[in-house]
């Protein structure tokens, strides 16, 4: 069984829920944060050192690896993205050979198909990639948000589907502009901006758009961890050494002292299957992480999990988070997959109850 309890909390919203998992299994090291349940009892993950993907059941035993090295079918260059395309069948992106290829639960390849060189997939919803490329006709020097070409890709024909530019001046936002988004249960988009801003769309042309700040946002300096993984982040690209570590000092320094983001890129946002949405925060992310509960525009609670959560997806009744453990003696933090059941989970909205619980009589595990 699952355990839990309501944190207290820091402004005038409810309280976190805890979360107990109630299993958990290893995960490799990897440059990737990408996680995908391809059923409820098996979680996919990218290895990005050994250019595969690596599932793994709730028990921690390895149901099966696929992958190496190499541009042939079936191999990998850069490991963007693993996520589920239906039960059983994952979706693999490579970024560097621009290619989709869908694998089934036997690791067995099905298919693939080529997507526009300069895009850049944000994920993969039922049949369609969504994602963007910059639009480099529209940008101007010193735009601190590059403009962006949204679209979404046919993934058996790698036809694109939809396309809309020109978004960012629609949406009043801090910042004038917009980061991931994923497309909404029915129609529309919802997409993260500047800080601490969601953006949605009720549908993928709408020419308006309503923006939401989160009641439970709060300032926060960036901790070690999060310096860390900044730093690591400007001299790896794509595995490779992209910025020296004297280069990178200024851009460390000034990341140190901003106050970070809200959200958890670069995949923040899922629904669930009950369509509520789930959002990805900074707060902590250390001993704890955290998860925001959207249902339609209103913020309905939060829940809290353990460790450093790098990625996580929902399947179901069932929450995968990957997590950084805490690091050991050596200084490197282990990676794991913990399990949460979700399937009493209960989140509402109104003023007079606004929270996430338990539902009467429910338990988690």
């Amino acid at each position: 069984m699952t355990a839990c309890q309501n944190d207290p909390t820091h402004n005038a919203v409810p309280g976190p829920l805890a979360l107990v998992p109630a299993a958990a299994s290893p995960a490799p090291l990897s440059v990737n944060k990408s996680i995908a349940l391809a059923d409820d009892e098996t979680a996919c993950v990218v290895d990005s050192y050994e250019f595969r993907v690596v599932c793994r059941a709730r028990g921690g035993e390895e149901v099966i690896a696929f992958g190496r090295e190499g541009d042939g079918p079936g191999e990998f260059r850069s490991l963007r993205l693993a996520a589920r395309v239906s039960p059983g069948r994952l979706g693999v992106v490579d970024g560097r050979l621009n290619r989709l290829t869908l694998f089934d639960a036997t690791g067995d390849r099905v298919s693939e198909v080529a997507f526009p060189p300069m895009y850049l997939v944000d994920g993969i919803r039922q049949a369609t990639l969504f994602g963007y490329e910059v639009d480099r006709m529209a940008s101007s020097p010193g735009d601190s948000i590059l403009p962006r070409i949204y679209s979404e890709v046919d993934i058996n024909s790698g036809d694109v589907t939809w396309t809309r530019g020109g978004i960012n001046g629609i949406a009043d936002t801090e910042c004038g502009g917009l980061h991931h988004g994923v497309p909404r249960p029915a129609e529309g988009y919802v997409f993260w901006a500047c800080r601490r801003e969601l953006v949605f769309f009720d549908a993928n042309d709408a020419d308006a758009a309503t923006v939401v700040t989160s009641p439970a946002y709060r300032d926060e300096l960036p901790s070690e961890r999060d310096v860390e993984d900044f730093s690591e982040g400007l001299m790896r690209l794509g595995g490779r050494m992209a910025m020296p570590r004297s280069a990178a000092a200024p851009y460390v320094e000034t990341f140190r002292e901003e106050t970070k983001r809200w959200f958890n890129a670069p995949h923040a946002l899922v629904f669930d299957s009950k369509d509520r949405l789930w959002v990805a925060i900074t707060l902590d992310r250390d001993a704890f992480s955290y998860f925001e509960i959207w249902i339609g525009t209103e913020y309905a609670g939060s829940v809290r999990v353990r460790d450093r959560a790098m990625g996580f997806d929902l399947f179901q009744n069932t929450l995968a988070v990957l997590v950084e453990r805490q690091p050991g003696p050596d200084g490197i933090a282990p990676r794991g997959i913990d399990w949460y059941d979700i399937r009493d989970l209960d989140c509402r909205v109104s003023e007079a109850d606004r929270g996430c619980r338990l539902s009467p009589g429910g338990t988690t595990r």
